[in-house]
């Protein structure tokens, strides 16, 4: 038998058997295929037997094929989106299925697996934090709002349905914001941030936000990303600068020159960072014990840019004409943008000028006479009060008065010293100071004239030295008994206001000085038809005064003054107690007027019995004489002496007249005498009558100074007459009590 054994030569290829595609789930998916391949070769001969290979590809890292069994495995988690997006997910591995004859033939074979894509990536930023800038007070004109700025996120994950990505805010301030996503798509996306169209932000409250931005997928899970984003908010100068108070508090300058320089610096501020500040005087206010002195003070002091005060005129600051200066101040911010207020609230700086001692004090022309009683009684003292002021403040403008020196002029210009007759008390109201002098010692009555007392306002500074000021005042003494009242039908209030019309109406009348010591109201329960009173001395230079009935009598009769002072009430002068005391003295007088009037009767009918005796012996007398003169031869003169008063000489003292009887006896009722004879006899009777004409002449006389005797008709009659005279009828009081000895108008 022949064998014939046909040699195999490797004349067939690998078969693959089916077709693998493979789908698998990334992360967690595994790929386990054997490949499935046979060679129709003899069997167990290198012609049939197959080895595996993976030919090169971009992903067969991830792979590893057995060579004889064909099982194909992955090495690790598949990624999907590790896989060009390009793909898919989708893996394609050529595997090579080759025999092992000569020549080799092989059999190539693809292998898709399909990676299946899950959530499994997070988003990512494209930045690991953002830091945009916004203006402050600039919501924008959008209706969107103002964008701020844009984050950016990206999402690993293939399937838009696992790298879709949601953007949220949250974060200190996050309120005042809002953010918008887009998607750009291939898992990109974007937040836009803005602010809200009705909101905008403070600098000077929050100028920064610290947001957290999420980037969310929509997994389940909710698994977000997170990033950072700064908002610096930009400041703009949209704040008014404020000024300090403290620099504002008030300061203390001290007039006249003390204080030079700077004495205070205003201090402003402003929140915005890009503020430039400057001061601003704005107006000053010049006060003086809270009155309005007008610029008095502008040009004292200074306001520079940086706040600085200073003082512009030191020597012209005075505390006496302005105590208290207000610099009115602002602060005024240059760079402040359009449309926002650039100035502060105005503020005011106190300066309060403090006193010093630079002036002395001075004396007040007293418009009122002050008078004041002696220690003893009369003489009264007049004008007798010194009134100073000085402008200084506190102890520097506190006056003590003193008595330098006391001269007593009299009425014949005589001068004479005294010492020790005056001292002086001090007393003050409202910063007027007055120095009032009063008598040691009772005062000599009979020294008629003035006292000359130099008086000395002295200051009491408590630093320095003190100022003084001197006058000199002429103090009146004059006797209380020339003291008159006037009484008025007004009130006191006035009398007080009328007081320099009334004074200069009864200084016209009287021609003296008018000294006014008192203004009083009457008391209602007294009061009759006045209403108050006025007490005055009426003093001529000479020192002498009037008295109130030469007072009545002078103003009746200057009919001017009398009316003038009619109207301004006057009604009664002298006092109610002075009528009522003259009544009982009206009364006194009538009774020892009674008694007097019989004396004088009984006076007279002696004194008229005795002259008609004398009579009688007289015409006896001068009967003897006729006889002895018959007897005398005629034109034989004698050598005797003359008899005084007759044409006869002879011893016997007779006077013979003419033509007279020797038989009559002279008796007026039984003479037969004629007229002549009896004129003749009585002719030495006349003298009588001229010395009565010659008192009469003495009594007319009157001292210059002295007022002339009262008229007899009743000044109360003029008064009455002048009432009715006045427009036809004047209203007023009818005046009954007559005569001036009552004084009463």
């Amino acid at each position: 038998m022949l064998q014939i054994h046909l040699l195999d030569i490797n004349d067939n290829a690998p078969v693959v058997s089916g077709s693998y595609n493979i789908f698998v789930q990334e992360e967690e998916g595994n790929v386990s295929v054997t490949i499935q391949a046979h060679d129709n070769d003899e069997p167990g001969t290198n012609n049939s037997r197959l080895l595996f290979s993976l030919l090169p590809g971009p992903y067969n890292h991830n792979f590893s094929l057995d060579p004889d069994t064909g099982l194909l495995r992955n090495l690790g988690p598949l990624d999907r989106e590790a896989i060009d997006p390009a793909l898919g997910g989708r893996i394609v591995l050529t595997v090579l299925v080759s025999d092992c004859g000569e020549p080799v033939l092989s059999t190539k074979v693809n292998v898709t697996i399909t990676v299946e894509d899950i959530n499994d990536n997070l988003p990512i930023f494209n930045q690991s934090s953002y830091n945009f800038t916004v203006k402050e007070e600039d919501p924008g004109t959008c209706s969107l709002g103002q964008e701020i700025g844009v984050v950016k996120a990206w999402d690993a994950d293939q399937m838009e349905v696992n790298n879709r990505i949601s953007f949220s805010l949250s974060g200190s301030g996050a309120n005042y914001f809002m953010i918008r996503g887009l998607v750009l798509g291939a898992g990109w996306a974007e937040g836009y941030l803005r602010l809200p169209p009705d909101v905008s932000l403070d600098y000077e409250t929050q100028p920064v936000f610290n947001l957290t931005v999420s980037a969310e997928n929509p997994d389940p899970q909710g698994s977000e990303t997170i990033v950072d984003v700064h908002v610096n908010v930009k400041d703009v100068n949209d704040n008014p600068p404020t000024l300090d108070a403290a620099s504002l508090r008030g300061i203390r300058v001290a007039e006249n020159g003390s204080q030079h320089g700077q004495v205070a610096v205003v201090v402003a501020s402003d929140v915005d960072t890009s503020a430039q500040l400057e001061i601003q005087l704005v107006n000053i206010l010049c006060t003086k014990a809270g009155v309005d002195v007008g610029s008095l003070c502008w040009g004292w002091f200074s306001v520079v840019a940086n706040g600085s005060v200073y003082i512009n005129q030191s020597e012209a600051i005075d505390y006496e004409a302005c105590d208290l200066v207000t610099l009115v101040v602002r602060a005024c911010d240059l760079a402040t943008d359009p449309g926002f207020q650039a100035y502060s609230n105005n503020g005011s700086l106190l300066i309060t000028i403090e006193d010093i001692n630079d002036n002395a004090p001075y004396f007040l022309p007293v418009d009122k006479t002050f008078g004041m009683p002696g220690l003893a009684g009369p003489p009264d003292i007049i004008n007798s009060c010194s009134q100073a002021r000085d402008d200084d403040s506190g102890n520097n403008g506190l006056i003590l008065f003193s008595i330098l020196r006391v001269d007593f002029i009299s009425k014949d210009g005589a001068t004479i010293p005294f010492q020790g007759i005056f001292w002086i008390s001090n007393s003050s109201e409202a910063g007027v100071f007055t120095g009032s002098i009063q008598p040691v010692t009772s005062l000599d009555s009979t020294l008629q004239g003035t006292y000359q007392v130099t008086v000395q306002a002295r200051d009491t500074p408590s630093v320095g030295l003190s100022l003084e000021a001197n006058t000199t005042l002429n103090l009146f003494t004059v006797d209380q008994s020339y003291r008159s009242r006037l009484q008025f039908s007004i009130p006191k209030a006035e009398v007080g206001a009328n007081r320099q019309a009334i004074n200069e109406a009864l200084t016209r009348a009287t021609r003296t000085t008018v000294y006014i010591v008192d203004i009083q109201d009457i008391d209602s329960a007294a009061r009759a038809r006045a209403h108050s009173y006025l007490d005055a001395y009426f003093v001529f230079p000479n020192g002498s005064a009037l008295t109130l009935d030469e007072l009545s009598v002078m103003i009746r009769n200057d009919q001017d003054s009398l009316m003038q002072l009619l109207q301004l009430g006057l009604v009664v002068l002298g006092s109610q107690e002075s009528q009522e005391s003259d009544l009982s003295n009206q009364l006194i007088s009538v009774i020892i007027g009674l008694g007097v009037t019989l004396l004088l009767v009984l006076v007279i009918m002696t004194t008229a019995f005795m002259c008609v005796r004398k009579s009688y012996n007289r015409k006896l007398r001068a009967m003897k004489a006729a006889k002895e003169a018959r007897k005398t031869a005629a034109g034989v003169m004698p050598s005797v002496p003359a008899i005084p008063g007759t044409n006869m000489y002879n011893n016997e003292r007779a006077n013979p007249m003419l033509n007279l009887s020797n038989k009559d006896l002279g008796l007026e009722y039984l003479s037969s005498s004629n007229d002549l004879d009896y004129v003749s006899i009585n002719s030495l009777d006349d003298n009588s009558v001229d010395v009565e004409k010659n008192s009469e002449k003495i009594k007319e006389y009157r001292p210059p100074h002295t007022p002339p005797e009262p008229d007899p008709e009743p000044l109360s009659v003029v008064l009455s007459r002048q009432q009715a005279g006045a427009s036809g009828q004047l209203e007023g009081p009818s005046y009954t009590n007559a005569g001036l000895d009552t004084t009463d108008l």
